[in-house]
C-alpha cells in the first residue's frame, strides 16, 4: 500500500494552497484542518477529499483567496461572522480563536458563522481549544440529506458535534456526525467499490441500501433512531437557528452565493480555570481515563477505550511511519487537483512511497 510520509502530506497541502493564491495564514488554517483529520485517521475529511475540495472551489469562484470574513457583531463573550466566500477552514480558524479569546478573559467564549464552505472535521476546531488547556464545543449544519427517525426523506444535513477536552497526557475528543455515519463515508466507499452495511441509508424511494451511490441519492439514517435525530435537530438551533440563519431543509450548502449559500457554525469555548481553578479540570479527565480503563472489558473487547482514544493512537502512529493511502485515493487525490488546473509534474513531486 502506498504511504504518504506526514511531512509530505503536510508540504503538499502547504504548496498546493499556496499555488492557488491563499494569503499565509489561509494555507496555515486549511492545512492545519486537513492534516490534523488526516494524521487522526479521519480520512473522509482529510487530504483525499477537503485537499481537493477547497481546490476545486476555488478554481469556481466559489472560495476566494484572501476573502475578508464579515463581522456581523462582537460583545464581550459573543461573536457572529459571516464567511464571505472564505474557505472553511479559514473561517472555522477564524470564529474559534475568537471563541477561545473570549474565553481567556471572560470564562466562556460563544461564536456563531454564517454562509461558509465545508470546514472538514469539527475537531479540528474544538481541539484547537486544547493548547490553552479549554474545553472546545463545535458544530455544523448542512444540506438535508439525512431522515428524520420515521421519515423516508431528508430533513437536515449530517449536523456533526465535535468537543475536546484537555488532559495530562491524552486528551478526550468526540466527533461525530449525527447520522450514523457521515456522507463522506458513502463517498469513500463509492471511491473504493465497497458496499456499506445495511442501516446506513435508504435509497431515493425509502427503502434500505447497501449501494452507497443509492444512499447519496436517498438519505442517511440517523443514529440511535430518535435519538440521533434530536441531538441533529439540536445543532441545527445552535447553529442555524441561533445564528439567523438557514436550517432543516433551507440550507443550500453548494449555493454559490456567497450571501445565499453555505452553512452555519456554532463554536463555544470554555475556561475550567474560571470554575474549579487552575490545573483542576486537566486532573479530572485523567481521574475519568483512569476510571474508565479500570473497567473489565465486555466479551469480545481488549480493553476500554475513551472517545479519540483510537485517533489519538493513529495520530502517534501516522507521524512516524505515515499516512496509508488505499486502493485508488492518491490516483483520485492526484486527478482531482490535476482537474483544478494544477500540473500533474507540480501534484507528483509529492507522491507517496510504493
Amino acid at each position: 500500500m502506498p504511504v504518504l510520509p506526514a511531512e509530505r502530506a503536510t508540504a503538499l497541502c502547504e504548496a498546493v494552497f499556496t499555488r492557488l493564491g491563499l494569503s499565509a495564514t489561509e494555507v496555515a488554517d486549511c492545512t492545519r484542518a486537513i492534516m490534523f483529520a488526516t494524521l487522526r485517521g479521519l480520512d473522509s475529511h482529510g487530504i483525499v477529499s477537503i485537499l481537493p475540495g477547497i481546490a476545486s472551489s476555488v478554481k469556481r469562484g466559489q472560495t476566494q483567496p484572501h476573502a475578508n470574513i464579515i463581522t456581523i457583531n462582537e460583545a464581550a463573550v459573543t461573536a457572529a461572522y459571516k464567511g464571505n466566500s472564505a474557505a472553511g477552514p479559514v473561517i472555522g480558524s477564524h470564529a474559534m480563536r475568537a471563541a477561545i479569546a473570549r474565553a481567556k478573559e471572560h470564562g466562556v467564549g460563544v461564536v456563531t458563522a454564517i454562509n461558509c464552505a465545508h470546514f472538514g472535521a469539527a475537531s479540528a476546531y474544538a481541539a484547537m481549544a486544547l493548547d490553552d488547556g479549554m474545553f472546545g464545543l463545535v458544530m455544523c449544519n448542512a444540506a438535508a440529506h439525512v431522515a428524520p427517525f420515521g421519515g423516508a426523506g431528508s430533513l437536515h444535513g449530517t449536523n456533526p458535534i465535535a468537543y475536546a477536552a484537555p488532559g495530562t497526557d491524552m486528551p478526550i475528543v468526540l466527533d461525530i456526525a449525527t447520522s450514523i455515519v457521515a456522507s463522506g463515508q458513502l463517498m469513500k466507499a463509492v471511491r473504493r467499490d465497497q458496499t456499506i452495511p445495511l442501516g446506513w441509508a435508504v435509497d431515493a424511494d425509502g427503502k434500505a441500501t447497501t449501494d452507497p451511490a443509492a444512499g447519496l441519492k436517498g438519505s442517511i439514517l440517523p443514529f440511535g433512531g430518535h435519538k440521533g435525530y434530536g441531538i441533529g435537530i439540536l445543532v441545527d438551533l445552535l447553529t442555524g437557528a441561533l445564528a439567523g440563519s438557514t436550517l432543516g431543509l433551507g440550507v443550500q450548502q453548494s449555493n454559490p452565493d456567497p450571501d445565499v449559500g453555505g452553512q452555519a457554525f456554532f463554536f463555544l469555548a470554555i475556561n475550567p480555570t474560571f470554575f474549579s481553578g487552575p490545573g483542576v479540570f486537566p486532573e479530572r479527565v485523567d481521574q475519568l481515563i483512569s476510571d474508565a480503563r479500570s473497567i473489565k472489558p465486555a466479551e469480545g473487547f481488549a480493553e476500554v477505550l475513551l472517545p479519540g482514544e483510537l485517533e489519538w493512537r493513529e495520530e502517534q502512529k501516522r507521524k512516524k511511519e505515515g499516512i496509508p493511502l488505499y486502493d485508488g485515493d492518491w490516483a483520485a487525490l492526484l486527478a482531482n487537483l490535476v482537474a483544478s488546473d494544477l500540473p500533474r509534474e507540480f501534484v507528483e513531486q509529492y507522491a507517496p512511497d510504493a
